[in-house]
């Protein structure tokens, strides 16, 4: 081979060595751009909504509830199977209700706030006590401390949902004075 002919190929191969690693970097530049993009994505779905739901501690206070139990705290996954359990709850309890009466027992959950206090069990279980409550005078005193009111009906209500067994225990609604 002649001399100019090996240089013009050797230029050809570095110009398409250099070009490839430019385009593998441009690629991966673009994959990254979109794992932000998605993670930013996962992240706006995954945030809860504070004015509505506040995550609490136990409350040492109620022993009648919390006794033999320890702290835990909830994920993304956690929250989400909260909220659907409680809803599949709420249906299930709007079915009996007739909405004709002075005191319905009819809950809009949509009207209401809640406490979500996670907590591990005796046995080991997940669960999560949920109180919710459709008066939000309070400004941000729910946020941080347990609501409790003695009647108000179904203004207040809480359950307690097994996140291991992925189920509900009953409906506690508050009685009328």
């Amino acid at each position: 081979m002649n001399k100019p002919y090996c240089l013009y190929l050797l230029f050809c191969l570095l110009l398409f060595s250099c070009q490839q690693s430019n385009f593998s970097k441009q690629n991966s530049d673009i994959s990254k751009t979109q794992s932000n993009n998605k993670d930013t994505i996962l992240n706006k779905q995954s945030l809860i909504d504070t004015s509505v739901i506040a995550i609490l501690p136990i409350d040492t206070a109620n022993p009648w509830v919390f006794k033999n139990t320890t702290p835990s705290s909830l994920s993304i996954e956690d929250i989400q199977l909260v909220d659907k359990l409680l809803t599949d709850c709420i249906k299930a309890h709007n079915i009996k209700e007739d909405t004709t009466k002075e005191f319905s027992e009819y809950i809009d959950l949509k009207k209401y706030k809640r406490q979500y206090i996670p907590f591990i069990n005796s046995k080991g279980e997940k669960k999560v006590y949920v109180n919710c409550f459709c008066i939000s005078d309070w400004v941000d005193y729910w946020k941080t401390s347990l609501v409790e009111i003695d009647d108000g009906g179904s203004c207040f209500f809480h359950i307690t949902i097994n996140l291991d067994a992925h189920k509900y225990e009953q409906l506690y609604t508050n009685g009328y004075a």
